[in-house]
């Protein structure tokens, strides 16, 4: 019996069991959530922010519940490393550290800086060239070579023309407004034409036009108190690309960046 107590094969044997045992009995270590009082009052506003109105104690209790199961989920989510090589969870992540950078960016700016940011992205605020000019509009290409005919001995024909959906005037449009107006290509056959008399015929995507061009306008800096919104969400903007970019940059610092193969 002594040599077999001596033996170092039974004992490993019997420790083992005594292991196994033991950790069959023991309940498994579980991770803590903690609902703090901070995170009841986050799901509270969240709420309202969402309902306008205050959540009741049920629907607070629910709510919290809810909380409890989306985080116990989240939480086995990392655990299987479900959030690894995800396209989605990789974008939406870098999207809300971009956001985290983008608050980064100031106060609001003066009007200094709106005027300097004004001045060295003017042509973001340059009106292009229009026109001004009324139309009468033809089915058929004859008729306008008629009226215009008449136009050209002296008649008024102001009172002709088919009538249509089209309005007899347009002011201060851009090449761009008056093809999307008529059709492509429309604003080119403007090129050229004179001021102050029937012109045409002209050819859009309806029918035929004899035109008569009021005013063209140059190409204009619009005034800066006439754009100031614009000029202020535009900058706004560029302040957010900017605090992102410093972000990053300084971030980039501290890595090492290696290509393979070189």
């Amino acid at each position: 019996m002594g040599r077999l107590v001596a033996q170092p094969l039974l004992w490993f044997v019997v420790i083992s069991l005594c292991i196994f045992i033991l950790d069959d009995l023991m309940p498994e270590a579980r991770d803590e959530i903690i609902v703090s009082d901070a995170q009841k009052d986050r799901i509270a506003l969240l709420w309202k922010t969402q309902t306008g109105a205050d959540a009741s104690i049920q629907e607070l209790d629910s709510l919290v519940d809810n909380w409890i199961q989306e985080e116990v989920l989240f939480r086995e989510a990392l655990r299987l490393g479900l959030d690894q090589d995800d396209s989605i969870v990789r974008r939406r992540l870098v999207q809300k550290l971009g956001f985290i950078a983008e608050a980064q960016m100031g106060s609001e700016p003066e009007i200094s800086e709106l005027e300097s940011y004004y001045s060295q992205n003017i042509v973001n605020y340059t009106l292009p060239l229009r026109y001004s000019f009324r139309q009468l509009y033809f089915t058929d290409q004859v008729s306008a070579q008629a009226q215009l005919g008449q136009a050209k001995l002296g008649e008024d024909i102001s009172s002709t023309g088919t009538t249509s959906m089209l309005n007899d005037a347009y002011a201060f449009r851009s090449e761009l407004d008056i093809d999307a107006t008529f059709g492509s290509g429309f604003s080119s056959q403007l090129i050229g034409l004179s001021v102050l008399e029937w012109q045409g015929p002209i050819k859009s995507s309806f029918g035929y036009h004899l035109v008569y061009v009021t005013n063209i306008h140059a190409e204009e800096a619009a005034p800066l108190n006439s754009v100031l919104d614009s000029v202020g969400s535009d900058y706004q903007q560029f302040q957010k690309m900017n605090a992102r970019q410093r972000y990053v940059d300084a971030l980039l610092d501290d890595y090492l960046i290696r290509y393979e193969g070189q």
